[in-house]
């Protein structure tokens, strides 16, 4: 067949995004060649029909027409970013930089894009950071290109620069507005830079938006756990995630934990937790927690049977605190 669909895909979003603006530009570069009068008008001529051909996806018919353009001004940056499509489409890397390289030489706010994501997508740091370099300056006199800017944080979260992919994310947000993939990219990379206040910061101001975002009350559910966050801010976060999930019994385990913890309502901790042995009656987690809620309560014979319960079906390895529970409860029951 020769063109492989997703080089048909590349070809298609490429047209479009060009689109008319293509037009001064192809005649700008032939005018600027050593081109006879002749020669331009049959270039234009040719390169019409070719991306009227690729428009209406007829790919392969379109590919003689384009190599003939090639053949009459190879200096022309979209004949050369669409020869780097087609050979990338059969699978020839080396022709395909050559072209992507000279399509970007000769129109860089143009064509930057399928040039730099080869140079990122190499094994080569050294092609990596003069990709980064080049396109900072891009982004420097293209301040309002959001998908440059996008690509360049891709490319130093790949070099880990990871302060600077931050960095840009307030020139994203202006450019595209603040979202929730602005507010996931600024969590992430906080997290990743250890700074613990600001990713919690970052779920916390989304979460005033968009309060029932279930990924986004996960997310923060995670962070407060891992943060060791106070029991009055882990109920929050609890309850939270079960008005969404309702069944989710990790949840009501934990929640029902913290309300212990917190000296809560012990009555609220008794319910959940009792759901969660009765849907799980061997999960020695679920058991643990119930034991403990039951000691608090002064009810010492149920706390040493569903502590008994949880260190039975452990197996071999029972958890710490489960046996700390138990002595504990058989120490004030005697």
């Amino acid at each position: 067949m020769g063109i492989l669909t997703v080089g048909r895909r590349i070809l298609l979003i490429v047209c479009v995004l060009l689109g008319g603006a293509m037009q001064g530009m192809v005649w700008a570069s032939a005018k600027n060649d050593t081109l006879s009068i002749e020669e331009q008008q049959q270039f234009l001529y040719y390169f019409y029909e070719a991306e009227r051909l690729i428009q209406t996806e007829r790919i392969e018919e379109a590919q003689p027409i384009v190599e003939f353009c090639y053949a009459i001004n190879p200096n022309d940056a979209t004949i050369n970013n669409y020869m780097g499509l087609y050979a990338k489409a059969k699978g020839d890397s080396i022709t395909t930089a050559t072209y992507f390289r000279r399509a970007y030489e000769l129109s860089p706010t143009e064509y930057w894009y399928n040039h730099h994501v080869l140079l990122l997508q190499s094994n080569n740091k050294k092609q990596q950071q003069s990709s980064i370099k080049q396109m900072e300056k891009l982004a420097k006199t293209d301040s309002k290109n959001g998908e440059l800017h996008e690509v360049l944080q891709k490319a130093y979260i790949l070099q880990e620069q990871f302060d600077k992919a931050l960095a840009i994310q307030d020139q994203l947000d202006s450019i595209n507005g603040y979202d929730a993939m602005s507010a996931m990219m600024r969590y992430r990379l906080n997290a990743t830079l250890k700074k613990n206040k600001q990713a919690i910061y970052e779920i916390e101001r989304y979460l005033e938006m968009e309060p029932d975002n279930y990924q986004f009350q996960l997310f923060r559910m995670q962070l407060y756990e891992q943060t060791q966050q106070p029991p009055t801010k882990m109920i929050l976060a609890y309850e939270a995630i079960l008005r969404l999930d309702p069944r989710n019994l990790m949840v009501m385990n934990n929640l029902a934990w913290n309300i212990c913890l917190n000296n809560g309502n012990m009555l609220r901790a008794e319910e959940l937790s009792r759901i969660t042995i009765m849907r799980e009656p061997s999960n020695p987690i679920y058991l643990d927690t119930y034991g403990w809620i039951m000691y608090l309560l002064g009810d010492c014979e149920s706390a040493k049977f569903y502590l008994e319960r949880a260190i039975e079906y452990s197996g071999e390895t029972v958890d710490k605190e489960i046996i700390t529970h138990y002595n504990e409860t058989l120490k004030k029951c005697k």
